[in-house]
């Protein structure tokens, strides 16, 4: 099958939706289909690219770019797209049009949401009613329960799938390090505001006071709010325990998870948390926020705990610092126990999806 996966964001910019849109195509072409990307954002990737990438748009900021809608179609047709999945955050005007232009025009669309619309629900559900989106002839999914739940509000009581991110959970698996010290607590993020970085610095700084030697903790990611943290943990002495490492490639995330003892995942608003899930097939356990994304694969006192606000996360941390065999206890459970969010199990949900959607169209024809 033709596949056009539309997504605003892609490389050479980096993060979660990048990243998935690629595995997502890489894995569906080594299964014998013809993917293709159709994207906004501007620039090129070295070498050759094993999935074939469609720049397009004009004059815009970052990576969104004005695009006419006849260009649009135009890209599609020329493509053969047999299929269409739009990638959609919030702002994500490429992917909107595309769900929109090749639903009416007869091609099976996947519209995916990679973002929490919990707190934009009354802005996505005035452009949805503005836009008829509810009516288009498109099979909707979220990449978890709770990122479904809000999308599913939005659209006036559409229903939406789950269609999760994958990851290989054998790649991230490797030997535990030797263990040297006190224990090292571990989290992964873009540092910008929706993660909350700082309040995660903050909580740390709390612990660090209370159990000043007790733990070590390692923040890894770029983004505006990096140099910020870093003056942060400057003001805090270099006594603090704490080291952000700025952004890292993914063996030497693989080899900082085998060496930590606990993953903390601090945003309330995770749509997924593929970091929290590399982190959990490391066989890490995980703290995160309930309601969350995270809550698909992280069962309370089983894989992880589930918190529902910074004070309980803190309090939580600090008592598992003290437990070292009840951490040890769930380390060894998430190393025998592999999450189901593999590639299979991603692929065969999203035959499913546009299954689902060829359904919808009754004389399905090409852009």
């Amino acid at each position: 099958m033709r596949i056009a996966h539309v997504t605003d964001v892609y490389l050479p910019r980096l993060g979660g939706v990048e990243l998935q849109v690629r595995d997502l195509a890489g894995r569906q072409a080594a299964a014998g289909h013809a993917p293709i990307v159709v994207t906004a954002t501007p620039g090129f990737l070295s070498g050759n690219p094993p999935i074939p990438v469609v720049r397009v748009g004009g004059a815009g900021v970052g990576p969104y770019r004005a695009v006419r809608d006849q260009d649009l179609c135009r890209v599609l047709r020329e493509q053969r797209a047999e299929a269409v999945h739009a990638h959609v955050s919030a702002f994500s005007p490429l992917a909107w049009s595309a769900a929109r232009l090749a639903g009416a025009h007869g091609v099976p669309t996947v519209v995916s949401v990679h973002s929490m619309w919990h707190d934009v629900i009354p802005i996505m559900r005035w452009y949805a009613r503005r836009r008829g989106a509810a009516r288009w002839p498109v099979e909707w999914a979220a990449v978890s329960t709770a990122a479904a739940a809000a999308v599913r509000d939005a659209l006036d009581g559409t229903p939406v799938a789950v269609l999760p991110n994958g990851i290989d959970p054998a790649a991230w698996l490797t030997p535990p390090a030797p263990r040297d010290g006190p224990p090292t607590v571990v989290s992964v993020m873009r540092m910008v505001r929706r993660k909350r970085p700082r309040p995660l610095l903050h909580a740390l700084f709390a612990l660090h006071r209370a159990h000043p030697g007790r733990f070590r903790a390692v923040l890894v990611g770029d983004g505006p709010l990096l140099p910020r943290l870093r003056s942060d943990v400057a003001a805090a002495g270099l006594n603090s325990g704490i080291r952000l490492t700025g952004a890292l490639p993914r063996h030497d995330i693989r080899a900082l998870l085998a060496g930590a003892d606990l993953y903390v995942a601090p945003a309330h608003r995770e749509s997924f948390g593929i970091a929290a899930l590399e982190a959990r097939c490391a066989g890490l356990p995980v703290v995160a926020r309930s309601g969350s994304g995270v809550a698909d694969f992280v069962e309370h006192g089983v894989d992880g705990w589930l918190v529902g606000s910074d004070t309980e996360l803190v309090s939580t941390v600090s008592g598992l610092l003290a437990a070292p065999g009840l951490l040890a206890e769930v380390a060894r459970h998430n190393r025998a126990v592999v999450p189901r969010l593999h590639w299979d199990i991603v692929l065969t949900a999203a035959a499913a999806r546009y299954a689902a959607a060829a359904r919808l169209q009754s004389a399905p024809v090409r852009v």
